[in-house]
């Protein structure tokens, strides 16, 4: 048996998470109208079951026969975000002067937000710091995906029958078979000395390309599961 699946989605919105408040200006959709924190855009699922046929009769019968392998992949698009900062002594609301907090400052392109590389998930240069007097525009609430997940989870399963209705059954799980690395956070939060810096404090690369900080702005902070075994042993009866 085999299965195939493909969902092409999209969920977009004004409010990120519960408790999201509105904007006391009335600019909630020119502020934060965007993906919203379950948009999951494309998400590819593959699914198969294949029992081995009958090869042999009598006691070899037990070793060479009831064999089955069975498997899942998915690739699911990552959750959107965006980028935030931190400068010393300043807080968001500061430079507004009201309960709506700046944004930072989006000077160019920042990628589609995920890469192969664990020190530069995305383009770490298009980003500045607000200013006094803002309104709280500068960026979208979110621009960019997390990486999506690629995942492939295989069982290998023995039946021994032992007489009527009762078996034994081995099975052997796999999770993430193929050991495949899996980015699952990013490290977003600029950090400025000053308000309207364009001067990013804790980079991970410094301006000779040598890499200084490994858990600095751009970098992956998590990872999903390597791979991992189960083996299971069940008595029917």
């Amino acid at each position: 048996m085999f299965s195939a699946n493909y969902t092409r989605s999209s969920a977009k919105g004004i409010a990120g998470g519960d408790w999201d408040g509105a904007r006391i200006d009335g600019k909630d959709k020119e502020a934060n109208y965007g993906p919203l924190g379950q948009d999951r855009p494309h998400n590819i699922v593959l699914s198969f079951v294949y029992q081995t046929p009958k090869l042999t009769t009598g006691p070899l019968s037990v070793i060479t026969n009831d064999w089955q392998i069975s498997g899942t992949y998915r690739w699911v698009s990552g959750a959107p975000y965006g980028v935030g900062y931190s400068i010393a002594g300043i807080g968001a609301t500061n430079l507004t002067g009201s309960d709506q907090g700046a944004r930072i400052v989006l000077t160019g392109d920042p990628g589609k937000g995920w890469s192969d590389d664990p020190y530069k998930m995305f383009n770490t240069a298009a980003f500045s710091a607000p200013n006094y007097n803002s309104n709280g525009l500068e960026s979208p609430r979110v621009y960019m995906n997390m990486p999506p997940m690629n995942n492939l989870d295989v069982s290998l399963s023995k039946s021994i029958p032992l007489g009527g209705k009762r078996r034994i059954e081995a099975r052997l799980d796999a999770f993430n078979a193929l050991n495949t690395v899996q980015f699952s956070g990013i490290n977003g939060t600029a950090n400025f000395a000053s308000a309207g810096s364009t001067t990013i404090t804790n980079l991970p690369y410094d301006s000779a390309g040598n890499l200084i900080n490994r858990n600095g702005f751009g970098t992956v902070s998590g990872v999903r599961n390597p791979r991992q075994l189960q083996l299971m042993f069940r008595f029917s009866f």
